[in-house]
């Protein structure tokens, strides 16, 4: 995870906390932040023109650079040290039509579309108004060029700045690059003597436009929740991956030398089988990286506290003894308690 999709994922889980924290600490706009008031508050209605030419601008800017957030609603001035600072809340006055008129704008905003774009809302009265944020990835198919304006943007400090040629050429005048990440493959959970079984695979997915090689990821078990609870990890097939394990909590995998993925292709790393029984005591922490030899890597972590697993099994055996579980119920499990999401699932 980046630090532009760490900033949405924290903004949405704070809510309107993270708003007002923006202004209290007159938070100031930087490499990955952007804070911008809507023309007309969202009133109009259509999409107001000032407000899809920031959304062209930044989606250009942060997808040719490393990614960032909008959030619209708050506006920004100048400081003592001369940033751009949060000050004064301008709510947006509909904050789901709003998210429907930047949805319905994103695909004609530059050339190419930027796929990955999210946006959310943040309500914050029960006249659905409140603000939105706006998450712009880093793309892997630049560069992106503002549709009418004709120009190529890129996020220089706290300001997107249009690209002169020879940057561009330099940027972009290369062979098109691999970008690998982990997916998962679930299976639905299944009981076995009041012990709940849980089977993942370890997937490696090239979302990049270039063949990707030298593939690798790694898996550290950090906790488990309880001493009934067991992890094993199944070794890869050893014509594509050569791999070992330490003290029975770590496995690391890279790909042999003739193992190679083209674009949009993804191939199996390993499998996890996890058991889970009570008493829960601890959380269940894994941390792993994935990456490989043309493209930075990326971190990702499987994480639940001891809690929510306890509610999770609790109701999952009771629905089990009751003859109640239906097909969904086992995939949810899974999905809910290794908190894995749509996104990141084959």
């Amino acid at each position: 995870m980046g630090r532009a999709e760490d900033i949405f994922e924290k903004i949405k889980k704070d809510g309107m906390c993270g708003i007002e924290e923006f202004i209290l600490t007159r938070k100031s706009e930087e490499l990955f932040l952007d804070f911008k008031r809507s023309s007309n508050n969202g009133a109009g209605k259509i999409l107001d023109q000032n407000d899809r030419n920031n959304l062209a601008k930044a989606i250009s800017g942060f997808g040719n650079s490393e990614g960032g957030v909008i959030v619209w609603g708050i506006d920004c001035s100048k400081g003592i040290d001369n940033a751009d600072v949060a000050h004064t809340k301008f709510p947006i006055e509909d904050v789901k039509r709003f998210v429907s008129w930047l949805e319905g704008a994103v695909s004609g905003c530059t050339v190419p579309p930027h796929t990955g774009i999210q946006h959310h809302p943040i309500i914050m009265n029960d006249k659905n108004e409140g603000f939105v944020i706006t998450y712009i990835p880093k793309s892997n198919h630049t560069p992106h060029q503002v549709v009418g304006e004709l120009k190529y943007y890129m996020r220089a400090g706290s300001s997107f700045v249009p690209v002169p040629h020879g940057v561009l050429a330099g940027m972009f005048g290369r062979r098109p690059q691999p970008h690998v990440v982990r997916m998962f493959y679930v299976f639905p959970a299944e009981v076995v003597n009041e012990k709940i079984e849980i089977k993942l695979n370890f997937l490696i997915k090239n979302e990049g436009p270039g063949i990707a090689t030298d593939l690798f990821i790694n898996a550290l078990v950090i906790s488990t929740p309880g001493a009934n609870c067991r992890l094993v990890f199944e070794p890869p097939h050893q014509s594509y991956w050569v791999s070992q394990f330490s003290f029975g909590r770590h496995i690391s995998a890279i790909s042999r030398f003739e193992h190679r993925v083209p674009p949009e292709s993804w191939v199996k790393a390993f499998e996890m089988h996890l058991t889970i029984a009570p008493p829960f005591l601890e959380k269940l922490a894994i941390d792993g990286i994935c990456g490989c030899g043309q493209s930075p890597p990326s971190r990702f972590k499987i994480e639940n506290d001891n809690t929510t697993i306890e509610k999770l099994y609790n109701d999952f055996i009771d629905k089990n003894r009751k003859g109640l579980l239906i097909e969904q119920d086992r995939d949810s499990l899974v999905d809910n308690l290794l908190n894995i999401k749509n996104k990141e699932k084959l």
